[in-house]
């Protein structure tokens, strides 16, 4: 598991086939704190 907010790396992780978990709305505010996962083979 990784976390990251929307204004850093979300991009990043979606383009390398991470799968979002779960997400904060507001934390910081105006913002999202987003936890990402992948199945590592």
């Amino acid at each position: 598991m990784v976390d990251t907010f929307d204004f850093q790396a979300e991009d990043f992780y979606i383009k390398n086939n991470y799968k979002v978990i779960g997400e904060i709305k507001d934390f910081p505010k105006g913002h999202r704190r987003i936890y990402f996962s992948k199945v590592l083979q």
